[in-house]
């Protein structure tokens, strides 16, 4: 992944959460409601995240980094995804959300590495405060269900962060374009 299209995918995500925050209406807000319990949810995410995680880091080990262990670690990995789904069903969905989300932030983090324009600083700030989140939501992920009940208590805070999100996000994409 090059610096443009992480900045660009950062910027399009920012946007794609901010717009139906921005546009306060009880769709929107049912499908936040949902969203942390939600199981479909949770096997999308939890089984793509599995996949990622095992596709793009444990079958790239190299011999020094427990390489001849690449079976056992599978193994584990799917062992946890199964164990998980049976004995933690509750917030899977934020958990597996919070997966995908540390995943990404690996792939863009990487991308930014060592690269010479000083304006990759404001995705990478991002995407910073995105790990921040995930690894305090993935411990409490609870905490996502009293966000999201605080956030719908009065229409004002959904605009002031949805708004917020997808400024910033437009603000990603239009520095994408500049480097």
């Amino acid at each position: 992944m090059s610096l443009f299209q992480a900045t660009l995918i950062t910027g399009i995500m920012l946007i794609a959460l901010g717009l139906p925050l921005l546009l306060v209406n009880k769709f929107t807000q049912r499908l936040a409601e949902r969203f942390p319990r939600s199981k479909s949810v949770a096997g999308v995410t939890m089984i793509v995240g599995t996949g990622w995680f095992l596709m793009r880091h444990v079958l790239n080990l190299s011999d020094a980094d427990f390489g001849d262990y690449k079976g056992l670690i599978t193994i584990i990995s799917l062992g946890i995804l199964l164990f998980s789904f049976l004995y933690l069903p509750d917030f899977l969905a934020v958990r597996g959300t919070s997966i995908l989300v540390l995943l990404y932030a690996r792939e863009a983090i990487d991308a930014a590495f060592q690269q010479e324009p000083a304006s990759r600083l404001f995705m990478v700030g991002a995407v910073y405060v995105a790990i921040a989140l995930s690894l305090y939501l993935s411990a409490w992920p609870y905490r996502l269900r009293d966000f999201i009940d605080w956030l719908y208590l009065k229409d004002i805070r959904g605009k002031v962060i949805g708004a917020t999100m997808a400024c910033y996000g437009l603000f990603l994409g239009s520095i994408a374009y500049g480097y």
